[in-house]
């Protein structure tokens, strides 16, 4: 994810309160940038009426023990709790929250609690997975006052098959789909893909994170402010070129992306809007991959 700062000339409402009152990790100093170089920038004039917030992008694994690992980006989770909570605290409502996840093979046969419902399944909350992962978000959430229950959890296995669907019905734009897909590469399937391993973006893949993170069409977000930490499977240039593809494609959501480091400090870029009168290929979304390789 990246990096975030407030456009100029901008009156501050409540909604720019609560993201500046809430300040980053204790004793972690907020600093700001102009933004993405070379990216277009369009600023409003009028904060957005819905704000959402993508709190990480972690990872999940099973060995081959069957012992669950989780990579947890806990700074950008807890900074964006944190901003969620002063958005409460300035009474308003409590923003959609989503983390992302990072993951091979079928996540609802792998990381899924146990005794859950059909709909529970196929949109899961933080509060449905395994009992071993509640355990590492459970600390943080109950620091910022906000139940695993009101957290959608993401997962990449979703992204991938709905990016599939997409590129499949032949209606995106060739100059788009390949930002989508990267043709060099051949690697056979894992389970739970549709297509070669690899075959997707990065960027495409996070294009989708953010898509979920905004929520579908009668409930999205005008606003999605993304935490997250710089990784081997988290690198800043994927979320720049995702948030790019998510305008390019279609979404309406303003995007800031909020870059979190390992003393919990949070870089904040500009808010991107999308172009108005740039062609674009619209469709509702899914979500990303581990270890993916931009072309």
């Amino acid at each position: 994810m990246r990096c975030i700062g407030i456009p100029h000339g901008f009156d501050k409402s409540t909604q720019e309160k609560c993201m500046e009152s809430s300040g980053p990790l204790p004793a972690a100093p907020v600093q700001e940038r102009a933004g993405t170089a070379g990216h277009p920038q369009t600023r409003e004039q009028e904060p957005p009426a819905c704000i959402g917030f993508l709190a990480g992008n972690s990872r999940v694994q099973r060995t081959g023990d069957d012992v669950i690992e989780v990579q947890a980006q806990l700074h950008a989770f807890e900074a964006a709790l944190r901003h969620a909570r002063a958005c409460v605290d300035e009474g308003l409502p409590q923003p959609r929250l989503s983390v992302a996840f990072d993951h091979q093979g079928i996540f609802r046969t792998q990381f899924l609690d146990e005794g859950l419902t059909h709909s529970q399944k196929r949109r899961p909350r933080l509060s449905h997975l395994h009992p071993t992962i509640r355990s590492i978000f459970q600390p943080a959430a109950a620091r910022c006052g906000i139940a695993l229950e009101d957290i959608h959890a993401i997962h990449e296995d979703s992204a991938r098959q709905h990016l599939s669907h997409l590129l499949a019905t032949g209606d995106v734009p060739e100059a788009l789909a390949r930002r989508i897909v990267n043709e060099a590469d051949t690697a056979p399937a894992r389970a739970g893909d549709e297509g070669p391993t690899g075959r997707l973006t990065c960027a495409a893949i996070t294009t989708e994170y953010f898509v979920r993170a905004a929520g579908v069409a009668d409930q999205a977000t005008t606003w999605l402010e993304v935490f997250f930490e710089e990784s081997a499977w988290s690198e800043r240039l994927a979320y720049v070129r995702g948030l790019q593809l998510s305008h390019l494609l279609g979404s309406t959501t303003s995007i800031r992306l909020n870059l979190v480091g390992d003393r919990g400090q949070v870089t904040r870029g500009e808010r991107i809007a999308p172009r108005i009168g740039t062609a674009s290929c619209t469709h509702t979304s899914r979500l990303p991959s581990s270890g993916c390789r931009d072309a």
